[in-house]
This record gives structure tokens, C-alpha cells and sequence, in this order.
């Protein structure tokens, strides 16, 4: 009988670029050809172009869930003021979930928010994301009003004050 080697678990690190560039972005591409929409209205193409200089500090930065130089999941930071960061792009891939990484993932975030000095989180999470707002809900982010115009039918705004979290 052969004895099985489970992997070890996904460690979350940040992202590395331009190492991390290709695999983050193809990640992000195929969280939204799971989301089945079309971003166009928040720039997205213009979003991936730019990746590098937009996800790096101090303007943003990523946090990946590394499966052994796979990447199973993701989640970002963006700055939109000194006090305001928005959570962007919180994925997880089908053959990673059950492992708990949305919330790792989540944690990281919030922690390195904080790090960097911000006061508040905000996100939108579409109706696909179901369980990622679950996870939003139990690290404390409330419903809060819309941030930019959205056409998503259904589209929910969360925010967090960072003294409040529940992760």
C-alpha cells in the first residue's frame, strides 16, 4: 500500500512583480470569466494594463494564497484617499476552497490596512459573491452607501472602520 503525501496548505504572501505579474493576472481574469460579466464599466482592461503600477505600494498591493508556486487565490488593496483603501478581487479557485484562504486571505488585508495607516476598508461584492460576502460580514464590514455609480442590478457596498474588525 502506497502511503499518500497531502500538499501543505496554500501559504497567503504578497505579491512579488513582476514574478507574480502573469499567473495575478490571469488569476483575476479567470475570477471574472467566473463572475460571467463585464467589468468595461469600471475600466478593467485599462485595470490589467497598468497592473504593476497600480498594485504597488503605495498606491495598492495583492496578497496570493501560494500552493507551492501555484497561485490558488487572491485578494488586493487599492488606495482611493489617505484614510480609504477598497478590497479588490477576492478569489479563491474551485480546487482551493474548504481550506479557509477567503478569510486568511480577508485577515491579511485588513492587517496590512491597518499597517499602512488607513481608517476604513470599502468594497462592492456583485450577487455571485454570495460567500465572499459572508466572509466580508464576519470580519465586521457593514453595509455602507455606494461609492461610484455601479449598472450591476443587486450590487452590495461594504465597509469596515478599522478598529472594528472581526478577523
Amino acid at each position: 500500500m502506497q502511503k499518500q503525501t497531502q500538499a501543505p496548505a496554500p501559504l497567503i504572501r504578497e505579491a512579488v512583480f513582476p514574478t507574480d505579474t502573469a499567473p495575478l493576472v490571469a488569476l483575476i481574469r479567470e475570477y471574472v470569466r467566473w463572475l460571467d460579466m463585464d467589468l468595461s464599466y469600471r475600466g478593467f482592461e485599462a485595470e490589467m494594463a497598468a497592473f504593476e503600477a497600480t498594485y504597488t505600494l503605495p498606491s495598492g498591493m495583492f496578497f496570493v494564497a501560494d500552493a507551492g508556486g501555484e497561485l490558488a487565490g487572491c485578494v488586493g488593496l487599492l488606495r482611493h484617499t489617505d484614510e480609504t483603501a477598497e478590497v479588490k478581487r477576492l478569489y479563491v479557485r474551485e480546487a482551493f476552497r474548504g481550506l479557509s484562504l477567503g478569510e486568511k486571505l480577508v485577515a491579511s488585508v485588513i492587517g496590512k490596512a491597518r499597517e499602512l495607516g488607513y481608517a476604513r476598508l470599502v468594497l462592492d461584492s456583485v450577487p455571485q459573491t454570495l460567500f465572499a460576502q459572508r466572509i466580508y460580514e464576519r470580519a465586521g464590514f457593514v453595509d455602507t452607501a455606494p461609492y461610484y455609480e455601479n449598472p450591476v442590478a443587486g450590487t452590495r457596498f461594504l465597509a469596515l472602520e478599522l478598529g472594528q474588525a472581526g478577523i
